[in-house]
């Protein structure tokens, strides 16, 4: 059970969210991107992520 959860968290669209959310993350800390750009842009990302994901498990 665990080596199928490993399998499908390291998938590569997993990982490109994970970094794209802490890039941005990091990006609000340092005040590069301000609240009104990151909330939406964080929002889109995990949107598509989950969205996505769970299309992909109903039509298997």
């Amino acid at each position: 059970m665990m080596k199928i959860y490993l399998k499908e968290f390291l998938q590569v669209r997993t990982i490109v969210t994970l970094v794209m959310v802490f890039a941005l993350i990091y990006g609000w800390f340092v005040g590069k991107i301000s609240s009104q750009e990151f909330v939406p842009m964080v929002t889109m990302i995990l949107t598509f992520y989950f969205t996505d994901r769970t299309t992909k498990k109903e039509i298997t």
